[in-house]
């Protein structure tokens, strides 16, 4: 398994090759590349930009190990409404030709949400039916169309959306896509307010094309309940042992947001040696196994 850090990591406003130095120095394997409007490089790059961005990247031995744009919340997949819907494909197609020029295998994809008040205007609340029909017509057109031509996977996320609530039901959700490029990024922070994350990664096994690494703590239940790495009340222990048993080898990758007022590129570090102590083959014994 190789280390890997999302780029919304570091302190706002630093230049993304400057992130990806300190990623590397920081001991990580790769860099999530986050595609924002505020950022250097974003998701209206030019391809040449892109492809000079990942020829930089390279060149301080990383690789790019997934890309990702948060404008997929303000244009869910799930809404019924088709000019959001489709302007939500749009955005997933050009992550993909994104990702493709910066040498990435894998998208991360939000699979959109049952609750769009916060998001989206008009605000609105979709059928949970509808919903699902939806999400996959959308997925099930782009994992066809762009993303098997590109060879890039659509690694959708279980995040906090009312959404594909069992492990169960997410496996179903991508195999009913029918195409080796629907995959899953499996974010083990975001389970735990509804489930133990070892059973997710069992379940979902061979579907998982990258893991998030965060940590949450059950008693805060918001979202200032996500904590450091080995702050909040994740097993590892267990969550490794799972990760060994269906033969994953690919990337983990940490998203952490900035926490210090001062001296915040020490998180960057800290979650690395985290992430070195938590997957180390000689771990402490999980709480779950010992019950």
């Amino acid at each position: 398994m190789r280390k890997s850090i999302s780029l919304r990591a570091f302190p706002p406003g630093m230049p993304t090759l400057r992130r990806a130095e300190m990623a590397r120095d920081a001991g990580f394997d790769g860099v999530e590349v986050n595609l924002e409007r505020t950022e250097d490089v974003d998701l209206f790059s030019s391809p040449e930009d892109l492809k000079a961005l990942r020829r930089d990247i390279e060149a301080l031995g990383l690789v790019v190990s997934a890309v990702y744009c948060r404008d997929q919340w303000h244009h869910p997949i799930t809404s019924q409404n088709t000019a959001t819907r489709q302007a939500g494909i749009r955005i997933v197609e050009q992550l993909v030709h994104a990702a493709a020029h910066l040498g990435a295998d894998n998208v991360l994809v939000l699979p959109g949400a049952v609750d769009n008040r916060i998001f989206v205007n008009p605000p609105e609340i979709v059928p949970y039916a509808v919903a699902y029909r939806n999400a996959q017509a959308a997925l099930r057109e782009l994992a066809h169309g762009p993303a098997a031509a590109a060879g890039v996977h659509l690694a959708i996320e279980n995040v906090w959306n009312k959404f594909l609530l069992s492990p169960l039901e997410f496996a179903r959700f991508v195999d009913e896509i029918e195409s080796p490029w629907a995959s899953a990024y499996f974010d083990v922070g975001n389970v735990l307010r509804y489930g133990f994350p070892d059973d997710w990664i069992r379940i979902l096994g061979p579907r998982i094309v990258n893991v998030q690494v965060k940590d949450f703590r059950r008693d805060v239940d918001t979202l200032a309940g996500f904590v450091g790495l080995l702050q909040g009340d994740v097993d590892w222990p267990a969550v490794r042992l799972a990760l060994e048993e269906i033969g994953y080898d690919r990337w983990l990758t940490s998203e952490v947001l900035p926490a210090y007022q001062f001296h915040s590129e020490r998180l960057i570090y800290e979650t690395s040696a985290a992430m070195d102590a938590i997957f180390q083959p000689n771990g402490a014994h999980s709480a779950r196994r010992m019950q």
